[in-house]
């Protein structure tokens, strides 16, 4: 699993130059965004796995980071953490 994440952040550095050498559309930002927020939360998912602090990685969790961003990461934290 590890490396199709891996696989995942590759891509997602390569649509991120491309972007900045071009002007990029909408639906390549989407694309960033989402990559960025699989990317993310499995970081976070692979850091707090530890402590036993898991967010799960789905269709739902990957379009709220998706559009919000860092911010997006740390409300699905926050709603894991106080078990809603």
């Amino acid at each position: 699993m590890t490396l199709v994440f891996l696989a995942l952040f590759i891509l997602l550095i390569g649509l991120v130059v491309r972007s900045t050498l071009g002007k990029p559309n909408i639906v390549l930002k989407v694309i960033i965004h989402s990559l960025g927020g699989i990317v993310g939360l499995w970081l976070l998912n692979f850091l707090l796995s530890i402590l036993g602090f898991s967010i799960p990685i789905n269709f739902f969790t990957i379009i709220i980071v998706g559009l919000l961003g860092f911010p997006g990461v740390l409300t699905l934290s926050i709603l894991q953490f106080l078990g809603i």
